[in-house]
């Protein structure tokens, strides 16, 4: 795999460097101290995503905010 093109942070350039192939919806999800309710999270949003017919992928981020 091929090194990925930079990109300023939140440019659309940026988007479409970090999206996977074929994805047509990207759920990024930042995180700071929440173990307890990450499985919960995931299996509703993945319930609800998957109900629209397209392929999506979630990122979650342990971004340190508080």
């Amino acid at each position: 795999m091929g090194a990925m093109p930079r990109a300023e942070v939140g440019t659309p350039a940026a988007w479409a460097a970090t999206a996977g192939p074929g994805v047509d919806l990207s759920v990024v999800i930042p995180l700071y101290d929440e173990q307890e309710s990450v499985p919960q999270l995931y299996e509703a949003l993945a319930a609800a995503l998957g109900k629209l017919g397209r392929t999506y992928e979630i990122i979650l981020v342990d971004d340190g905010s508080q």
